[in-house]
This record gives structure tokens, C-alpha cells and sequence, in this order.
């Protein structure tokens, strides 16, 4: 009898602590996000290797006027030119995609893009001075109850700038996050997606300047955590990429 005792001690010991073990397998106990390389760095040379989808302007003369400013009259001329509204800025590529899905990188450079471009202008390369690409990654660690990295995520986050109308405005195009890399642990689930919520007019009606605020959202779940985070970037048409805390 006291035999048995002893063994079903033990046995229970030994199932609380495997249990004590595994539950902290599934915790998610720490996150790290770090800045690992910007466009100073070599990691450069994947920004500029990277192209601009197809030439798809309008093959018509832009025609550049500002809100407060009379519309074209002659219906004649409005057929030969493209109206373009300098200081009106909206966003013509996709404000929602995703970027990690059902665990997998998803890298659709020509659609999952956002841009932040004159009202009348339905395409990037209607306008011209643009700047090479500009990117900055950044890696995104998750560690659980035992220390270990349960998920390994590296993306990037890159844009075009500095386009203009006839010398007018400086804008956005072929904004998007990109994964580099990713590693998650058995057990575990990662989605991401980028969100744009807003882009904007930063300057004046006489010198446009697009802004931009982009959003790259996931979130990790395992069968005992849910963890969801939101990290925030400002991108401007003077070339500019500010981390927002």
C-alpha cells in the first residue's frame, strides 16, 4: 500500500511539473522590437535593386491646379490634359494587405502597395524626380515562458519619394512592409498585415508635401496566450521614414 502511495506521488509530481513545463512552453513572457539595419547600411543594396512596377501613366500632358483654383472650362482641352489637384493628396494603391498569412510571407510588391499621390493622377509614373527607394528593417522577437524565441520575424519597411507634377510636390508611391524573415516555433500561430490609415498634405497648396501613416499590425496566439501589437511608421514625400513610439 505504501508502495502504491509512493508510486502515485511520484507520478503526480511528475505530471504537475510536465504540465508546469508545457504551460510555460505556450506563455508569451517577453517581445523585443530592434532596428537592425537602415538605408545607410549595406543591407542597402536590396532597396536599390528593387524596381518600380510597369510604366502605366496616362500618356496625357498633367495639367497642375489647386483646390481653390478654377477648373478647366473647355471641353476641347479637358480631353488632351489631366487635371491634376496638386494639393489634394489620396492614396490609389491598397490601404489593407497582408503581409504574413496563415504563417506564410506574402510579397505582392506590384498590388500590396499604397501611395500617396495628387487627386487626378491614377498612376505613379504619371509623375517624375523620383528618389531611389528608401527602407529600414527591423526584427521582432517573441520569447516564452523558457526563454526560448518562439517567433522570429524580420520585415521591411520601404517606400518611394519625391515624385513630382511639373516640378510641384514632392509624393509617395510603392509604400508596403516586406517580410525578410520569419521563424515560428510548433504550437504557435503569427498573421501580419499593413494597415494605412491616413495619407495627407503636409505642406501648402503651393509646395504639396505627401505624408503618410503606415501601420504594420499582427498578432501571435498559441493555446494559452493571445498577444496583438501595432507598430507605427511616418513617411514623407521628402524622403523621410520616423518610427513612431
Amino acid at each position: 500500500m505504501l508502495r502504491s502511495l509512493l508510486v502515485f506521488a511520484l507520478t503526480l509530481g511528475a505530471t504537475t511539473s510536465a504540465f508546469a513545463i508545457d504551460k510555460a512552453y505556450y506563455q508569451l513572457s517577453k517581445v523585443t522590437v530592434t532596428e537592425i539595419a537602415d538605408d545607410a547600411s549595406a543591407d542597402n543594396s536590396w532597396a536599390k535593386r528593387q524596381v518600380l512596377p510597369e510604366n502605366c501613366a496616362s500618356q496625357l500632358p498633367l495639367k497642375p491646379v489647386r483646390s481653390n483654383e478654377p477648373r478647366l472650362s473647355n471641353p476641347a482641352e479637358a480631353l488632351n490634359v489631366v487635371e491634376v489637384v496638386v494639393d489634394q493628396i489620396i492614396n490609389i494603391g491598397k490601404k489593407i494587405f497582408a503581409v504574413i498569412d496563415a504563417g506564410r510571407p506574402v510579397v505582392n510588391i506590384k498590388l500590396d502597395t499604397a501611395n500617396a499621390l495628387p487627386a487626378g493622377v491614377t498612376c505613379w509614373s504619371d509623375l517624375s524626380g523620383w528618389s531611389m527607394p528608401k527602407s529600414k528593417v527591423y526584427n521582432v522577437v517573441y520569447e516564452n515562458g523558457l526563454g526560448m524565441s518562439v517567433v522570429d520575424f524580420t520585415y521591411r519597411v520601404i517606400f518611394t519619394s519625391g515624385g513630382s507634377v511639373d516640378g510641384t510636390g514632392k509624393y509617395i508611391t510603392n509604400a508596403t512592409f516586406l517580410p525578410a524573415n520569419l521563424s515560428v516555433a510548433w504550437g504557435f500561430k503569427f498573421d501580419a498585415k499593413g494597415a494605412i490609415p491616413s495619407v495627407f498634405n503636409m505642406g501648402s497648396r503651393q509646395t504639396p508635401v505627401a505624408g503618410m501613416q503606415m501601420n504594420l499590425e499582427w498578432k501571435v496566439t498559441s493555446p494559452v496566450a493571445h498577444e496583438q501589437a501595432v507598430e507605427s511608421f511616418h513617411v514623407s514625400g521628402m524622403n523621410e521614414l520616423v518610427h513612431l513610439d
